[in-house]
């Protein structure tokens, strides 16, 4: 059985107000803890509720390497594995904890030529959980352009 290809967005393709899929992801504990175990971020707010609690929080969050992370997941979803995040700029406005259900929603602000002639596609990324927009992001990528 073979696997099927991913596919890829063309620069060719795309539109300024181009609306990008939802991104959904239930943010659980474990997502949490296994998070701060691959970036080695031990800061107790991550991984010890008491902690998160003392500092205002319902219970553990997660860090900025997440809320990174899961912006270029909401772009590479919908562009494909072809696509290179070129800036992104986000701005934490809330806490993701554990126990959060989250959608990333993005649109295409802007579809260019860079000055070598790469495709370039500037694009706002919201994460919202239940309750508020978490976090903002503002994105450059640089997709390919379609042969022929």
């Amino acid at each position: 059985m073979t696997k099927p290809a991913l596919a890829q967005i063309h620069w060719d393709d795309v539109a300024a107000g181009f609306e990008l899929p939802v991104v959904s992801m239930e943010v659980t504990y474990k997502v949490c803890i296994l998070h701060v175990g691959a970036g080695w971020d031990y800061m107790p707010g991550h991984h010890n509720p008491d902690y998160a609690r003392a500092q205002g929080q319902p219970t553990v969050f997660v860090n900025t390497l997440f809320h990174q992370s899961f912006v270029d997941r909401v772009v590479t979803d919908w562009a494909g594995p072809l696509t290179f995040v070129n800036r992104r700029r986000i701005a934490m406005k809330g806490s993701i904890c554990a126990g959060d259900r989250i959608e990333g929603r993005g649109v295409v602000k802007r579809v260019y030529a860079s000055d070598d002639g790469d495709g370039r596609v500037d694009l706002d990324i919201v994460v919202r959980n239940q309750t508020m927009d978490c976090c903002i992001a503002e994105c450059t990528v640089t997709l390919p352009r379609r042969r022929g």
